[in-house]
């Protein structure tokens, strides 16, 4: 068998091949990167849904630099002077590390010799400096402390919307140089006092172990990202742990010895301008108070790096960790099966909806256990595939089953009932078998009838009258079959062949008797249309017609022949041959009186067998037929009485 004919014959492959193909569709679309802005936007809301610290305490504090602190001072820059005094006053209420996020590359009198000493005497200070990148120059260190190792840089990964999700601990100067980054040297400040210290990973060197956690370089598609720039040492950020706003004193409090000593003890301190006039601001994943629109200041941000570094490398959170390529194909491929599986299954209706409905929203759950756990699950490829699977193959599902239904009805609709068809599409599943039926074997009953002397009429008419005498007798001896319940399954020049129990066979042996009465019911009822019949063509000067009629019950084997171009369905078996040989025995071995009754009928016994009494029967003998090594025994039916009374159709 071709791979055409398996996928004809077993639509239901053709359905995984599609998802299959489906899904790696959506694996193409991941790998460009196409998928990137919605898998961030899912990150987004879990992230901004992740719980705070639950002992509501924070290792960081924050000094701001605020509009009001502007005012205070009435001037800006701040001088070295009061940075000075703020970080000597810092010193002494015993903060672990002391980040300044404002840059001191160049001095800001007075006050400048005074900064220098304090700087140099306060190894637990760390100043920024920042790295050239794309669009912007760098900015220097206090020269005082230039190429020492209270310098760390301030620079920020943003993403393509302008996001900061990524984290660094290492990069590259521009000078050949590598410089550290201020939250990680302030993290380092915070655990040495714990005995906590940078240390090469002992199952992978290159891997940088913090205490408790191993921070693996960032790779390129980590979590929802695909192709990303993963320059100097970066590690995903997950925004979880910290309360949304630190512990905070404005500057001038600091200044004036107003703020609380035990707001900075043992913290991680970071001094920065919270002015909204005079501070960039970066944009995170959720809105946090006061960044609505804005975004949060750059002190506040690195002092959230610093926390995370810190929480981790006690062990309280572990880094997050994300997906091998190979595991979130085979999720992808699964979602994408699974979705096909459910198509198949439902179908169609609200039952498809809605569990349609609660896979996306079962792949939405896990990606938020998942995150809560420390793992970037991506939910929108396998959640495309899941949709796309659903869509597309019911769009093929619909079409497939358009195409069945068109070619079962090309079979069935010109023979039967459109009853009977709408029965036989609705039971298809057990009908069909790759688009087509299948071959069945069954009880039922065959009904053969003929023209007597046809030949003699024929000679008689021209074409066109005989082809028109021909059709009436057929419409109305097909007319007596589809009234109750029977399939015409051929016309052959001036006869016709129906079944009864096919294409639906019977369930049961009260179904069989029901079709065998059905089949002779109509035999009689041709009779009657017969008979009226001859008395419209005497009038219209045409020759009356005889007809034999066989009718024979027995095992049957139905389904379709011919080719894919030429398909018709069939019925061969024991029960046919003996139909077609009773009603084609000759008048030498069953006489029979066509001007008092024009229809000869003759039944098998096992027709016989299931008429009650009011059919009146007479058994005529057996008889060698051809075809049949035993005789068959033959009964003619004469009518039907109803309560005494002779049936309508007699």
């Amino acid at each position: 068998m071709d791979r055409r004919s398996l996928l004809q014959k077993h639509p239901a492959v053709t359905a995984f091949v599609i998802a299959f193909g489906v899904s790696m569709g959506v694996l193409g679309l991941r790998a460009q990167g196409w998928l990137q802005p919605l898998e961030l936007v899912a990150f987004d809301h879990y992230v901004g849904r992740m719980p705070g610290r639950q002992d509501g305490q924070s290792r960081i504090a924050l000094v701001e630099v605020s509009e009001q602190d502007i005012q205070n001072l009435a001037r800006y820059p701040i001088s070295d002077g009061d940075l000075a005094r703020a970080v000597t006053y810092l010193n002494q209420a015993g903060a672990r590390g002391i980040g300044i996020d404002i840059y001191r590359d160049i001095p800001v009198p007075p006050g400048s010799a005074e900064l220098e000493l304090v700087l140099t005497g306060s190894p637990r200070v760390i100043v920024p400096s920042k790295f050239a990148d794309e669009g912007h120059e760098g900015v220097g260190p206090p020269k005082v402390l230039a190429g020492t190792a209270q310098v760390g840089f301030n620079n920020m990964v943003k993403d393509d919307d302008g996001k900061v999700r990524r984290g660094l601990l290492y990069m590259e100067d521009g000078q050949g140089g590598m410089g550290t980054s201020i939250s990680f040297l302030l993290a380092m400040h915070y655990l040495g006092d714990e005995g906590i210290y940078p240390e090469p990973d002992p199952d992978d060197p290159s891997v940088l172990k913090l205490g408790a956690s191993s921070f693996h370089p960032l790779v390129s598609d980590f979590g929802g990202y695909a192709n990303v720039d993963t320059g100097g040492y970066q590690y995903p950020l997950d925004y979880r742990g910290v309360a949304d706003s630190f512990p905070t004193a404005n500057f001038t409090e600091v200044l004036s010895g107003e703020a609380d000593p035990e707001m900075f003890r043992d913290r991680v301190v970071m001094i920065g301008v919270t002015a909204e006039s005079l501070t960039d601001r970066f944009h995170i994943p959720f809105v946090s108070n006061g960044a609505v629109g804005v975004g949060i200041p750059g002190a506040a941000l690195h002092g959230r790096l610093a926390d995370q570094l810190i929480r981790q490398a006690l062990g309280e959170t572990q880094p997050m960790r994300s997906t091998t390529a190979l595991l979130e194909a085979l999720i992808v491929l699964t979602a994408g099966a699974l979705g096909t599986a459910l198509m198949l299954w439902m179908r169609t209706g609200w039952g498809l909806l809605v569990l349609g409905l609660g896979g996306l929203f079962g792949l939405y759950w896990s990606g938020w256990e998942a995150l809560l756990a420390g793992f970037w699950l991506p939910v929108v490829p396998p959640g495309l595939a899941w949709v796309s699977s659903l869509t597309v193959v019911a769009a093929y599902s619909r079409s497939r089953e358009r195409a069945d239904r068109a070619e079962l009805m090309s079979l069935f609709s010109r023979h039967v009932t459109k009853s009977v068809a709408d029965d036989v599409w609705q039971n298809r599943d057990a009908f069909l078998e790759g688009g087509r039926p299948r071959p069945v074997r069954l009880t039922a009953t065959i009904l053969f009838i003929d023209i007597r002397g046809y030949t003699g009429h024929a000679e008689k008419l021209d074409p066109a009258e005989l082809m028109e005498w021909i059709d009436s007798f057929l419409g109305a001896m097909a007319e007596q079959v589809l009234e109750r319940g029977g399939m015409v399954e051929d016309y052959f020049g001036d006869g016709m062949m129906a079944c009864y129990g096919i294409p639906i066979p019977a369930a049961d042996d009260d179904g069989i008797r029901r079709n065998a009465v059905a089949a002779v019911q109509s035999a009689l009822g041709m009779q009657h249309a017969l008979h009226a019949l001859n008395e419209e063509w005497a009038d219209e000067g045409r020759p009356a017609a005889g007809i034999r009629v066989g009718v024979a019950t027995g095992v049957v084997v139905a389904g379709s022949m011919g080719s894919a171009d030429r398909l018709k369905y069939g019925v061969v078996g024991d029960a046919v041959v003996t139909a077609q040989r009773l009603e084609s025995l000759g008048l030498d071995r069953v006489d029979h009186d066509f001007e008092e009754k024009p229809a000869r009928i003759l039944i098998n016994a096992a027709t016989n067998a299931q008429l009650d009494s009011s059919f009146r029967t007479e058994c005529v003998g057996e008889f060698l037929v051809k075809g049949k090594n035993e005789p068959v025994t033959v009964y003619r039916v004469h009518g039907r009485t109803e309560n005494g009374e002779e049936a309508a159709t007699d």
